[in-house]
C-alpha cells in the first residue's frame, strides 16, 4: 500500500500559467481593477503577491492596467523582521504599500470588550482585523482581497481565523500543499530566505505554526492524502510510521472546522408561493 502524493501535472511553468490565468479569472474577470494582499512576511503572502504581480504584468499589455497594493499590518507580537519582509517583497515587486499598525486598534476594541482577554482570543482578533483593513482597502480601489491560505492550513486542518484570514475574495494557493508553495514560490523569484522561512500566523510572539501543532504541515498532507486515498487509521499508521495521536489530531481538526470551509447554513422551513 502507498498513499499518493499531488504534483504538478505539466511542471512549474505550466502551474505558473494555469495560476496566472485563475488570478486574472478572480480580478478583472469580477470586474475588479486589481488586488490587495496582506504582507505578512511570510511564505504564502509572499508568494501570493508575486504570482499576482506576473499575472499582472502579463494581462497588462494588453488594455488598462491593474493594480496590486500590499498591506503591511504590525503588531506588537510581531517580529520587527516581519514588517521588514513585508517591505522587501513590496519593493522587489514595485508595488504601492501601505504600512497600517493594527496594535491602535486592537486596543480600542479590548478597551470596550473586556470579554477578550486570553493570547488566543486577542490573537483572532489580530486576524479579524487585518481582515477589516484589507476589505476597506480593497473598497476604496475597486479590488479584489486575495486570500493566501494553501491547501494544509485552510482545506484539510483549518488552521485559520474564520473571520480573519479566512475573509478573502479567493484562495488562489488553495489547491497547493505547503511544499508545492514553496515550489511555486522559488519559481516566481521569491528570496530563498522567505522560501525557507518557517511558518507563523503571527498571532502571540513566539508562535510557529508546527509548534502549535506538533507535527509538520507536510505530515497533515500524506495523512488527508491516505483518507482520501481509502485508507483508514490503522494503514495510515502503518504506511507513514506516524503516531497514531498525530493521525488522530489531523481528523479531529479536519472535522472540527468544516464549518469555516462552508457557506453559512440556511434554515429550513416549507413556504408556498401565490400570485400577487
Amino acid at each position: 500500500m502507498k498513499i499518493k502524493r499531488a504534483y504538478f501535472t505539466n511542471g512549474i511553468e505550466k502551474a505558473t500559467d494555469e495560476l496566472a490565468k485563475e488570478v486574472i479569472r478572480f480580478t478583472r474577470g469580477t470586474g475588479a481593477e486589481g488586488g490587495v494582499v496582506g504582507l505578512s512576511g511570510g511564505i504564502d503572502s509572499a508568494t501570493t503577491a508575486y504570482l499576482c504581480k506576473y499575472a499582472f504584468d502579463r494581462e497588462n499589455t494588453q488594455g488598462k492596467k491593474l493594480q496590486l497594493y500590499g498591506v503591511i499590518m504590525p503588531s506588537k507580537v510581531n517580529s520587527g523582521k516581519d514588517e521588514q519582509d513585508g517591505l522587501r517583497v513590496a519593493k522587489k515587486l514595485g508595488i504601492k504599500k501601505f504600512i497600517i499598525p493594527i496594535e491602535p486598534i486592537a486596543d480600542a476594541f479590548i478597551t470596550q470588550l473586556p470579554e477578550i482577554k486570553t493570547r488566543f482570543d486577542k490573537g483572532n482578533l489580530y486576524s479579524e482585523l487585518r481582515a477589516i483593513v484589507l476589505s476597506r482597502i480593497a473598497a476604496a480601489k475597486n479590488c479584489r482581497v486575495m486570500g493566501t491560505g494553501n491547501k494544509d492550513e485552510d482545506y484539510i486542518l483549518g488552521y485559520f481565523t474564520k473571520r480573519g484570514d479566512g475573509a478573502v475574495d479567493n484562495n488562489i494557493l488553495g489547491n497547493l500543499a505547503k511544499r508545492l508553495v514553496r515550489e511555486l514560490a522559488e519559481h516566481l523569484g521569491v528570496p530563498t530566505d522567505l522560501v525557507n522561512r518557517v511558518s507563523t500566523a503571527g498571532l502571540w510572539e513566539g508562535q510557529t505554526d508546527e509548534g502549535e501543532l506538533g507535527y509538520s504541515y507536510e505530515q497533515a498532507e500524506l495523512i488527508q492524502n491516505g483518507f482520501n486515498q481509502g485508507h483508514d487509521i490503522i494503514q495510515i499508521q502503518k504506511i507513514t510510521g506516524l503516531k497514531r495521536e498525530i493521525i488522530v489530531d489531523v481528523v479531529k481538526r479536519h472535522k472540527a472546522t468544516a464549518h469555516k470551509r462552508n457557506a453559512p447554513p440556511v434554515g429550513k422551513v416549507n413556504l408556498s408561493y401565490g400570485e400577487i
